[in-house]
């Protein structure tokens, strides 16, 4: 069997049931694994079978797969998934684009590897979009945009025309980035925020109630924003920011 045809998704999480369901729909592969180190060896995730933990890529090269594809998920950090896009790496894996079928990706637009692009995504001619970032479900990124390595654009959100994103950048579920506006590397944008002027890079903007906050860090990852109030963010220097 034609090792191109033979794929392993690393990660068994809810962004890999997305990832699978894109794979499938293409048509292209023959033969699809899942590794994940908190599901049992042996049983099976949405009908793919389950190989072992992370460790198993070696073997699995070896066994003639030759297609890893990173299917754990990213917001806060990008950290797990460069990991794993290492090891797949030093295992002599090459990387696929996984595109859904009902996605439109414009013949002009260039990508790299290892990317993924959901359900009813656009991506629009002259933008560009680095290795392994995700552009989700319904997201739209237009003309002439610049999607960093790792980065995430999640469901719904929209990268206006010539928009930029550094590296590990994560763009909320219907955030909109404005026509020419830069994310630096490593920052979040919050889900429904509109960015209307550059975002710095390792900063955070969240706008909420009517309220935007920039450059600003949540003390606990776990606790955003409820309706209009704001809770628990910090500057840079410990003073609250709001612009």
């Amino acid at each position: 069997m034609d090792k191109k045809k033979r794929l392993v998704l690393i990660g068994g999480g809810g962004h890999c049931g997305s990832v699978l369901d894109a794979a499938r729909g293409m048509n292209r592969f023959e033969e699809i694994v899942i590794t994940d180190p908190d599901i049992e060896a042996g049983s099976e995730y949405m009908g793919c079978r389950v190989a072992g933990a992370d460790e198993m890529l070696s073997r699995l090269f070896q066994d003639g797969f030759g297609m890893a594809f990173i299917s754990v998920g990213s917001i806060t950090s990008t950290r797990l998934r460069k990991e794993l896009c290492q090891k797949a790496k030093e295992a002599g894996f090459d990387f696929p684009n996984i595109i859904d079928p009902s996605a439109e990706v414009s013949e002009y637009a260039m990508v790299g590897k290892g990317i993924f692009i959901g359900k009813n995504a656009v991506v629009n001619a002259g933008a560009r979009i680095g290795d392994m970032a995700i552009i989700n479900t319904g997201a739209v990124v237009e003309h002439g945009c610049r999607i960093g390595a790792f980065s995430h654009v999640s469901v719904g959100a929209v990268m206006c025309g010539d928009s930029k994103t550094g590296d590990s950048v994560f763009v909320g579920a219907n955030a909109t980035v404005i026509q020419g506006v830069r994310i630096g590397m490593n920052s979040i944008i919050g889900a429904g925020s509109v960015v209307l002027k550059d975002v710095g890079p390792d900063s955070m903007f969240y706008r909420s109630g009517g309220v935007k906050f920039k450059n600003a860090f949540p003390t606990d990852m776990e606790q955003w924003f409820w309706g209009s109030s704001v809770k628990l963010l910090r500057s840079w220097d410990g003073r609250m920011e709001a612009c």
